[in-house]
């Protein structure tokens, strides 16, 4: 369930920029951290909409491009054989750091209420945990559910061209609703797969 079951596809898809990266030993970290500087524009864009409203349409290309570099560092250093546990530390706190400015930048705008993004952003903090848990306990990391990383970007993209479009900023409101109760969902089902992974007869 969710984007992730696309992922094969399109990292497939990417697979001839992954070869022209490695062909020229291009370090896997220009993608690690390249989604990090596009998270940190999207939020400033976020942050500062309420003054210029034209700034939300940058929003949607940075967590999209965000989702593509975050495929491509774990293909790129597994194709210079670069891949380690540090870079998967790397990956995943990054990951919560990108997530964690965007919906600050939300909640800290002058166009939401606050508390809702604060839920919203535990609530998606916790899918993660969840999927890093199922991984410490000796399984998979687990990507499953409604909410994942792919989604809530792909969600945010397409939600934001509404008020870029209508200038209608405090309708973010509804979008933290619906962030709040999909990844809710997200960890009782993150918790089902955990459970049977750990009981099975």
């Amino acid at each position: 369930m969710g984007i992730y079951t696309t992922k094969s596809k399109w990292q497939r898809a990417l697979q001839p920029v992954v070869d022209f990266c490695a062909a020229r030993r291009i370090h896997p970290n220009i993608f690690t951290y390249g989604a990090l500087v596009l998270s940190l524009i999207a939020a400033l864009a976020l942050y500062f909409a309420n003054s210029n409203k034209i700034l939300l349409w940058i929003v949607p290309p940075c967590v999209l491009i965000r989702l593509l570099l975050n495929l491509m560092d774990g293909q790129v250093a597994r194709a210079l054989n670069l891949a380690d546990d540090w870079g998967e530390v790397k990956n995943e706190f990054g990951d919560r750091i990108a997530d964690a400015m965007i919906f600050i930048a939300i909640g800290l705008s002058r166009y939401t209420e606050t508390g809702l993004a604060l839920v919203a952003l535990t609530l998606i903090l916790l899918v993660s945990y969840l999927g890093i848990l199922g991984k410490a306990l000796g399984s998979q990391r687990v990507y499953g559910g409604l909410f994942g990383k792919g989604d809530r970007m792909i969600s945010l993209a397409v939600f934001t061209i509404y008020p870029a479009w209508i200038g209608n900023l405090s309708s973010y409101n509804y979008y933290l609703i619906f962030a709040s109760i999909a990844a809710f969902i997200t960890v009782i089902q993150r918790l089902r797969i955990i459970y049977a992974n750990h009981h099975r007869a």
